[in-house]
């Protein structure tokens, strides 16, 4: 067995990660059992499945899993696979149903995926067959303000400690929508060619920008949407869990779309008071390890494929209870502006500078010799701010430390 004990090395003024940790095809076949398949996974969104029979199907790992709403209203999370022969009974990634029926031999499961009936039952023994349930269920499933969570493993931690002092940042992010609650969209996919850890290192890598996107920045700055005199305020943030956040004020609205914004912010502070209010209005990179980031009015999932293939998919959201007015901006932000804040769709002009940047990352990794990757900015000066939540400054590696550090643990 592929030994990863060592594939991350940590002292007081550097931290390494191997590249093995991109390229080794064991060590990603490991990922997905230990962090993915043993660990919670985000599959759905309950707006995606609002009435009985919704479902959408999704990964966990290499698990695929159907989410579905039952009759009874609850939701269910099975692996979508028939008990006779292991066929994938659903082929649509989403939709509404009465029953999953297998294409191979026709057995058929009701919507919370129990057994409704063996196709040609008189040929089978009498008592053949009684301790057949159905597709095989999650082992654990979590929502969290609509983000539904799965685990195959059924001593996976509680999942309100694997979430732990991120939740605080997590409710601001939902409390934008002023009844709590936000609808997600059929989302945009991109796949590029690299380690599925470039997309979750690069939400939160506050410093890539000025280089990998410079030709944006250039194009905001003819606009007005963007001041290089400003700088780049705000904060990183790393937690115990493998999670992470980037965190800066919303400093690159264009002046059109201002007052609105500005409106946005007051209904904020009249609901919640001036100061949470104004605390929650800033743009928040939130990764919640190991696949789902809350980014700016989107959810961003990441779907390892192979060691080197990804897909990336983006959901745009809805706030709901939230003024109309405020719910076209956002989506005029994120369908038709070129916007470091909105992040852009994944074929935007944005997003493609990362993608280009995670292929030629995974092209100079393929030799093997380069053996060490390292993450030591801003080492020296991370704090603990509360129980298991570090601090850093905005360009700083930290939320990509705090991942490896859970990576390395779970790996290990």
């Amino acid at each position: 067995m592929t030994q990863t004990a060592n594939l991350v090395r940590e002292t007081d003024n550097d931290f390494m990660v191997s590249s093995r940790a991109y390229t080794d095809p064991a060590i990603f076949d490991r990922e997905l059992q230990r962090i993915f398949e043993n660990g919670w996974c985000y599959v759905a969104h309950e707006s995606e499945i609002e009435k009985p029979g919704d479902f959408r199907t999704a990964a966990v790992g290499r698990i695929p899993v159907i989410v579905s709403r039952g009759d009874d209203g609850g939701v269910y999370v099975n692996i979508n696979a028939c008990r006779h022969r292991g066929t994938v009974v659903c082929h649509e990634e989403r939709g509404n149903t009465r029953f999953f029926v297998c294409p191979y031999h026709g057995w058929s499961y009701r919507r919370d995926g129990s057994l409704h009936k063996v196709s040609a039952r008189s040929n089978f023994p009498e008592d053949w067959g009684h301790d057949i349930e159905g597709l095989v269920p999650a082992a654990r499933m979590a929502n969290f303000r609509g983000l539904i969570f799965a685990s195959f493993a059924p001593d996976a931690m509680d999942f309100d400690e694997y979430l732990g002092p991120l939740k605080r940042y997590a409710d601001f992010w939902f409390d934008h929508a002023l009844d709590g609650r936000v609808r997600v969209h059929k989302p945009w996919r991109a796949v590029y060619s690299g380690n599925w850890k470039f997309q979750l290192e690069n939400s939160t890598d506050g410093w890539h920008a000025r280089y990998v996107h410079v030709s944006a920045l250039r194009t905001l700055a003819k606009f007005g949407e963007y001041n290089p005199k400003v700088g780049w305020p705000g904060c990183t943030r790393g937690f115990a869990n493998g999670h992470g956040i980037l965190e800066r004020p919303r400093g690159d609205i264009p002046p059109e779309l201002k007052p609105t914004f500005d409106l946005f912010r007051s209904r904020l502070q009249e609901k919640y008071g001036d100061e949470r209010g104004g605390e929650m209005f800033a743009r928040r990179h939130i990764t919640v390890f190991p696949n789902i980031q809350l980014m700016e009015f989107k959810l961003r999932v990441i779907h390892p494929v192979e060691v080197d293939k990804t897909i990336v998919y983006e959901f745009p959201v809805e706030l709901l209870g939230t003024d109309e007015e405020i719910n076209r901006v956002i989506r005029q932000r994120l369908l038709t502006e070129v916007s470091i804040s909105s992040g852009s769709p994944v074929s935007g002009m944005v997003n493609a500078d990362d993608v280009e940047i995670f292929a030629r990352t995974q092209t100079g990794l393929s030799s093997g010799r380069m053996r060490w990757l390292r993450f030591a900015r801003g080492i020296h000066r991370e704090v603990m701010e509360r129980d298991n939540e570090w601090r850093g400054e905005d360009m700083d590696e930290l939320p990509q430390r705090a991942l490896y550090r859970e990576w390395a643990r779970r790996m290990a």
